[in-house]
């Protein structure tokens, strides 16, 4: 409780794009800790040990998309002030842009050869960075040269 030091363990959710071998879309769980990367889904898990791990990094992509839509509301006040030509300038035709994030783990790791795993945390990408900053944190420590006292 008080004074007790958390287990440096992440954990983010999200669904399979590629790289193991489970079907496209499947929800899986990734969890992070100093010695293994575990990602479970349908019942099945997959460990990677952490000295095989490459890389692991969050890559964003943007799509936007136009809505347009007509008011409705802004015809009927249109023709009730001004007649035929307001309900044409109030229910003019508007376009709006929506924007929409799709973020992705990306996990690379070293196998017989070198290999990739892709998984959209677009819902749960706060935590999916969180494991991005606990690889590079752990990355650190273990690649921290020596040194040496002469």
């Amino acid at each position: 409780m008080f004074g007790r030091k958390k287990k440096d363990e992440k954990v983010a959710l999200g669904n399979l794009i590629d790289g193991v071998n489970l079907p496209q879309n499947t929800s899986v769980q990734v969890k992070m800790n100093t010695n293994e990367v575990m990602i479970s889904g349908n019942n099945q898990e997959f460990l990677i040990s952490f000295e095989k791990l490459v890389n692991v990094d969050l890559k964003s992509d943007v799509e936007m998309e136009q809505i347009i839509e007509q008011s409705l509301p802004g015809m009927v006040i249109g023709a009730a002030a001004f007649g035929v030509i307001g309900a044409m300038i109030g229910g003019r035709v508007k376009t709006k842009e929506k924007k929409k994030v799709s973020h992705f783990l990306i996990i690379n790791f070293q196998s017989d050869e070198l290999k990739t795993i892709v998984i959209d945390a677009s819902k749960d990408w706060y935590n999916a960075a969180g494991l991005v900053d606990l690889f590079r944190k752990f990355n650190n420590v273990q690649t921290a040269p020596v040194r040496q006292v002469l």
